[in-house]
Parts: C-alpha cells; sequence; structure tokens
C-alpha cells in the first residue's frame, strides 16, 4: 500500500473534499470502500471516479470498492445470475495489462450495459446480450469520448506516444477478450480478494472498535465463500467475452470514423439503400424521374454467347462482369469496345467509401460539364447507397500511351423500393487501374447472432459500421490511401458530401404520414 500522505490524497479526491480531523485515516478508507459506496452511482460519478483513477492509490482504492459492493449484493442474493455475471465484469478490470485508462472506459461501460440485462435468459441468449452491449456502447459512447479527451488522459496519451487513444483502447480491450478463460476470471478474483484482505487487516487496528466488527464479518465471509464464488463466475466467461469483442469493435470503429471525418470535412456516412428510399419517396429530389413502363436509357442486355464473343474478340480488354454490362444502356450502340490515347485525363467521383482506383470513369469533357451534383447522379444513374460523392480523382493518359476501355450510355436505374429512377444517358467508361487502393483494415464485425466474426468470402469483415441520416446501420470499406500512381487527387468537388444533412433527414421523415 502507498505511503499514508499519497493515501491521504487519493482519498480527498475519491470523497472530493479534505480528510475532517476527527476521523482517522483507517476510518476514512473504510468508508471510501464500503459506507459511502452507491451501487446505482450515476454516470458523472462513474466519469469523475474515472478521472481520479489516475492516481494510482486512487486506481487501487476504485478496484477493492467495486469488488465490496459486488459483495454486498452477492450476499443479497447469492444465486442471482445477472450479479454473478456483473461481478465477472467487475474481475476483467482486475487484468493488470489492461491499466487505468483501459478498466476505466469499461466501467462506463458497465453502467450502462447493467439496466439493460433484466433476466438471465439476456445472458445466455447471445443476439439479446449482443443487442444490450452494442445499446450500451452506444449510450456509454459520449461519456468516453468525455473522458479520452480530458487533459488527464491526453497527457497519459502523449507521454505513451499513443497516436491514437481509441485504437489503443479497443486493442487492449479485444486483447483481454482472447486472453479471459474460467481459470484468469477465477484467479484474478483470488488475488484482489487477497488484497483486499491485506487493506482491511491493515486498517482493522486503527479504526474504532465499532468499525472492526463489520470488517471481521467481511474478512470472515471473504475466507468463507471466495472458493465458491471463484467457480461461480467461471460459468459466465463466454458472455464476458462477447461483450468486450462488442465493445472493442465500437472503439475501433469510433476512432476509424472520426479519423476519416477529420480528412473527409462534411462527409457523415454511406447511406442505405431503404433509408434513401424512405427519403426518396417523402420527398422526391431533384435527380430522380416517375418510373413509367419504359424508362429513358434501359439497361444493356446480353446473351451469355454474345456476351462471351464480345470479350474473346477483345482480349485486351478488361475481362468484365455481367453486372458490369447492365450499367450501360442499350441505346447508342451499347457498350463498345475503345482505345483512348494520351495525353488526356479521366475522371472518377467519390466518396471516403469508394476506391480511387475503381472501374467507372468519365471524360474530361463530362466532367467539366457537370454544374452540381444533382446533374451527376440524374446523368449517370449513380445511386445514392454506391456513391454520396464530394470528391473527385483524375487518371492521367500520358503522352504515347492506349488505355482499352469499355464506353457506352449509362443505363437507367431503378431505384429500389420507390416509383422512380435514375435516367443516365451520359458516356460512361470502364476499365481497370493498374493496382488497388489500401483500404482501412479494422477489426472484423461481430455476428449479432452468434458473437463470431462475420465472415465475408472466406476472410474477415473488415467494415466500419456507420449509422446513415435515417438511422440505419451502414457496414461499409473506408479508404485508406490510393497507390496507383497514374491517379491523383482525391480533390473536393464543391458539390457538398452528401445528399442530405442529418437534419433535412429529419424534416423530411417527420413529413411521412404514419401507418394507421
Amino acid at each position: 500500500m502507498a505511503g499514508a500522505d499519497e493515501t491521504l490524497d487519493g482519498l480527498n479526491e475519491v470523497h472530493g473534499q479534505e480528510k475532517p480531523d476527527d476521523v482517522g485515516l483507517g476510518e476514512w478508507i473504510w468508508t471510501a470502500l464500503q459506507g459511502d459506496f452507491n451501487t446505482e452511482r450515476s454516470t458523472g460519478q462513474i466519469g469523475f471516479d474515472m478521472v481520479v483513477s489516475l492516481i494510482p492509490i486512487v486506481d487501487t482504492l476504485c478496484d477493492v470498492r467495486d469488488l465490496c459492493a459486488n459483495i454486498q449484493n452477492y450476499r443479497k442474493d447469492p444465486t442471482n445470475k445477472i450479479t454473478l455475471f456483473f461481478m465477472a465484469t467487475t474481475v476483467v478490470g482486475f487484468i493488470p495489462e489492461l491499466g487505468t485508462v483501459v478498466k476505466s472506459v469499461l466501467r462506463l461501460v458497465w453502467v450502462y450495459l447493467k439496466p439493460l440485462i433484466k433476466h438471465a435468459d439476456d445472458l445466455t441468449n447471445t443476439s439479446k446480450l449482443i443487442a444490450a452491449a452494442n445499446r450500451a456502447c452506444d449510450s456509454a459512447l459520449p461519456k468516453i469520448t468525455e473522458y479520452l479527451q480530458h487533459n488527464r488522459v491526453a497527457k497519459w496519451a502523449t507521454n505513451g506516444k499513443l497516436p491514437d487513444v481509441y485504437k489503443f483502447v479497443a486493442k487492449t480491450v479485444r486483447e483481454a477478450a482472447d486472453k479471459i478463460t474460467p481459470a484468469k476470471l477465477s484467479s484474478l478474483l483470488n488475488e484482489k480478494f487477497d488484497g483486499l484482505k491485506a487493506l482491511l487487516q491493515k486498517i482493522r487496528s486503527i479504526v474504532p472498535a465499532t468499525i472492526r466488527e463489520p470488517i471481521d464479518d467481511l474478512l470472515k465471509f471473504i475466507d468463507a465463500k471466495r472458493r465458491v464464488i471463484g467457480q461461480a463466475i467461471q460459468e459466465f466467461t463466454q458472455p464476458v467475452r462477447t461483450v468486450l469483442k462488442v465493445v472493442a469493435k465500437k472503439l475501433d470503429d469510433q476512432a476509424w470514423r472520426a479519423q476519416t471525418y477529420r480528412t473527409n470535412r462534411g462527409w457523415i456516412a454511406p447511406i442505405s439503400e431503404s433509408g434513401s428510399a424512405k427519403l426518396i419517396n417523402a420527398k422526391p429530389p431533384k435527380w430522380v424521374e416517375k418510373r413509367s413502363k419504359n424508362m429513358a436509357f434501359p439497361p444493356l442486355k446480353l446473351k451469355r454467347s454474345k456476351f462471351e464473343a464480345l470479350l474473346k474478340a477483345h482480349p485486351n480488354h478488361p475481362q468484365i462482369q455481367d453486372w458490369v454490362v447492365g450499367t450501360f444502356s442499350r441505346k447508342g450502340g451499347g457498350m463498345r469496345a475503345a482505345a483512348i490515347t494520351g495525353p488526356t485525363k479521366l475522371y472518377r467521383i467519390v466518396d471516403p467509401s469508394n476506391e480511387g482506383a475503381g472501374i467507372f470513369w468519365i471524360s474530361e469533357a463530362e466532367f467539366k460539364a457537370i454544374k452540381n451534383r444533382d446533374e451527376w447522379r440524374s446523368k449517370f444513374a449513380v445511386k445514392p447507397e454506391w456513391n454520396q460523392n464530394g470528391w473527385y480523382v483524375e487518371y492521367e493518359v500520358k503522352a504515347g500511351e492506349t488505355l482499352p476501355v469499355w464506353r457506352g450510355a449509362a443505363g437507367s436505374q431503378k431505384l429500389e423500393g420507390t416509383d422512380y429512377y435514375l435516367v443516365g444517358g451520359h458516356e460512361q467508361i470502364v476499365f481497370y487501374p493498374g493496382s488497388r487502393d489500401d483500404m482501412v483494415q479494422a477489426m472484423p464485425r461481430i455476428d449479432r447472432e452468434t458473437g463470431q466474426p462475420v465472415m465475408e468470402v472466406g476472410r474477415p469483415d473488415q467494415r466500419v459500421e456507420f449509422t446513415d441520416v435515417t438511422g440505419e446501420i451502414i457496414p461499409t470499406k473506408i479508404r485508406s490511401r490510393i497507390t496507383e500512381s497514374s491517379i491523383k487527387g482525391p480533390f473536393v468537388t464543391g458539390w457538398g458530401a452528401t445528399d442530405y444533412s442529418p437534419q433535412e433527414a429529419k424534416r423530411i421523415l417527420l413529413t411521412v404520414p404514419k401507418s394507421p
């Protein structure tokens, strides 16, 4: 235990006041551990604890205080599985490698999670537990952000040379999830019981006789029940691991989102197909047309034999798939093989979720003729869920170079869930740039039914989850950097970076009549 002066300073921080002269140090410690502990502390009180726990002695006192609170709850009902689960979550905070900052973040999550876990089934049903963990993280995030931006934490991160404290916390939590085993939980609890006993035995001799009796009672209880409790919490190893993985993913995504917002001013998020449909139906924008029997530029359809013959006749051209053919129109000669010779530039409109080195491009003349986002979306039939725009990149075809491409009028696109469509009709160019972009490698997404990593084509799905302007969760890839040397940018279009602001979307959706 720390020296008396350091202990006193720490306790004064916890209590928010100086120790009264007529209260001894032992009694002051006992009060901090037991008497003033409120199991229903507000997030404000928890937030205060988190900040002052950066003082080493206070961190120790917070640990044993949490343990005392769990003991109190256990004594009231030893069979309560929810109590045992939250005792197990408290034990996670005893992992030394976590450090004060990480376990303080977890303390906040537990505060928001506790009211959401009402029945034992909420723990054994993985989908319910994951839903609760996601809700708790979303609610805790503003407080976590406030804490991680506190000057004490910022100083700690600077001293530790941590470029992104969110990513550090996320990585540490994820590593803890992988290390948690039934034996580990039991061992950590045993160690903390030993620490609590040692502290109680130290202060026993310097407290009034009236306090020795409850201290002795607690010491006897620890000796009698430590093994039983240690075995009981092992049942909750997997639920704890599941929640930790959700927490880690949420924090990792937050780090990537914050980084994306810093480098792409004005962009909000991708928009879902269903979210876009809701907004279009409620208030059709300028860039859509009412769908009738025939669309202006019907999509091209090629029989398999004709498609294969076309590719065979042009072996040096991009080996495209059927779905690419469907983005062209059958009007105006359909999709045709062409060669672009330099010097010239091609242009591609992107947002942070699009590769700069994607396959759809337009000519310099077409690009310079576009006046705004509405024109671009309508003329080239680009669905909102494909691209929120805001930036463009240039591909330079140098003098003496020849670029084999497919070109033709962009086909009209139905907007699913609506009676509207995008007209298209202006020329698009398809080719594959030399090298793909580097994309953000976020933590794997968590399957909301099983708690296991979501797999995509045999690999972990490392997309970042955003919430669109209608409240839908959208997993999306985020561009890290463009690697193709012939591509310059991205540059700002000046058209804005989203079709709807959150305020506009909310206002539009409020006009939708409620179903009877």
